[in-house]
């Protein structure tokens, strides 16, 4: 039914859309039950059942970002990679998904940056975690970077007209965005024009887990169009609010995790195709 480099899925009638988590594993289960998509025993109880919960990247580095805030962690932040895995899993059984997008922290921790991993995460079991065919790296290497749900899109930081016109410049099609993901992560990233993908889509500071800055409206427009979207959903840009740009672009990075020291977060609920902005107080 799925594969590995899957990037285009059906239109659904439900979908939860998540920010970046940061290890904040307890924050994640208060969203899930919030939503109700599970219960209090982790039991799968969303309605209807074949609902898609979406995670736009960034599940691990749980550092505190601000002095101000204190110590919370109970677990390592990478129990959220074994979670989501884990609840996929079981929503699969029931008819939906939770799919995990790519962040910028997953790439850093593959190439051996642990510049925000907390103290209380283990930074020297990481490095043979995430080689090739190390435990996290088979669970990471399945999961997508870019993704398509009916006429909505997902990605960490954005897709922009360059990133399109880049590919074409190949003649590769979107899908290869995973494919290129899932050929690094088996270190199997050998062929030349693959590796300059790579480095032009993944590694760049413009690039789809990176950039800060949107494209113009007009650009925006016509990357929309070529995917044929309507809306974008991004996560990396910190707002204070769930915010729309450009009539497209919806920016849903929060602020979740406890490291950022906010009481309260954000996350958005699509029911029946109707955009709701739901709020949590802790």
């Amino acid at each position: 039914m799925f594969n590995d480099y899957q990037y285009e899925y059906p239109e659904s009638e439900r979908l939860i859309i998540i920010g970046d988590i940061h290890g904040d594993l307890k924050r994640f289960k208060n969203i899930l039950i919030d939503a109700q998509i599970i219960n209090n025993n982790l039991e799968w109880i969303a309605q209807p059942p074949n609902t898609i919960v979406v995670q736009l990247g960034d599940q691990i580095d749980s550092a505190n970002r601000t002095n101000t805030v204190n110590n919370w962690e109970v677990l390592e932040d990478t129990d959220m990679l074994y979670f989501t895995n884990t609840l996929d899993n079981i929503a699969i059984s029931k008819g939906g998904r939770v799919i995990s997008l790519i962040g910028n922290h997953e790439l850093m921790n593959t190439q051996g940056n642990f510049s925000y991993v907390s103290e209380k995460s283990n930074k020297i079991n990481r490095i043979n975690d995430y080689i090739p065919n190390g435990k996290l790296s088979n669970i990471l290497s399945k999961r997508p970077a870019v993704l398509k749900i009916g006429k909505l899109f997902f990605c960490h930081a954005g897709l922009k007209k360059c990133h399109l016109d880049f590919l074409k410049s190949y003649n590769k099609e979107i899908i290869y965005v995973n494919i290129l993901w899932k050929k690094y992560m088996l270190g199997e990233l050998n062929d030349t024009d693959d590796i300059m993908l790579f480095e032009k889509l993944y590694i760049d500071n413009d690039g789809i887990l990176w950039n800060r800055e949107l494209d113009s409206k007009e650009d925006n427009i016509y990357t929309l169009n070529e995917i044929k979207c309507i809306y974008m959903f991004i996560g990396h840009n910190t707002v204070e609010r769930v915010s729309l740009l450009n009539d497209s672009t919806w920016f849903v990075d929060t602020g979740i995790s406890r490291a950022y020291g906010n009481k309260t977060y954000q996350y958005i609920d699509i029911n029946n195709f109707n955009i709701n902005i739901k709020e949590i107080k802790d």
